[in-house]
């Protein structure tokens, strides 16, 4: 298949006066930091959508049963959960408040999973609408607003996080799924 490649812009932060940039020069070419950025995101972006369907999929089985063809899930998850006019932040307020009055998670396991998914839907729009920035003589950050401006430094300890974060998530989201499976 083909692979495009289309024109970027990215700003450098020169930093004067002493001060010290938030990133660390990374081990690294230029080139191959910002291709392993580019990759990350479009991962971040696509697992945050892919999260989204399984929110939806285990508040449709704890609301509805796994019975598939049940017109009742069909109406909820096509015309309700699946709308446009349903984001990513409802989505997964309607997953956690459904988890919680059926007692899905303990208490503090469902706070946990609320605060993890909440910083995926941050980190999703961070880069999807953020601007990757290189600190000259550094790294890089992102730069992007979220109830004010906020910048994310870009290194492996972040990747790293990123990524655990992501898999906890989609665990907690199939392990719902599965569980009901065995129930019904």
């Amino acid at each position: 298949m083909k692979r495009i490649e289309l024109p970027k812009v990215m700003a450098v932060r020169l930093y004067l006066n002493g001060a010290e940039p938030k990133s660390k020069a990374p081990v690294d070419s230029h080139t191959d930091a910002v291709a392993a950025i580019e990759k990350n995101a479009a991962e971040i972006i696509t697992a945050a959508v892919l999260i989204e369907d399984r929110m939806v999929e285990a508040t449709a089985k704890l609301l509805f049963g796994s019975q598939p063809l049940h017109k009742e899930r069909t109406l909820f998850v096509n015309e309700i959960m699946s709308t446009s006019d349903m984001s990513y932040k409802a989505k997964r307020h309607a997953f956690t408040s459904v988890m919680e009055v059926m007692g899905t998670l303990g208490s503090e396991d469902l706070k946990a999973l609320k605060r993890k998914l909440n910083n995926i839907m941050h980190w999703r729009n961070a880069f999807a609408h953020g601007n990757l920035m290189h600190e000259h003589n550094a790294g890089y950050v992102i730069t992007y607003y979220s109830g004010g401006h906020k910048e994310l430094v870009l290194d492996d300890e972040l990747f790293e996080h990123i990524e655990q974060t992501i898999r906890d998530c989609l665990y907690a989201c199939n392990g719902v799924i599965e569980g009901l499976r065995e129930r019904t």
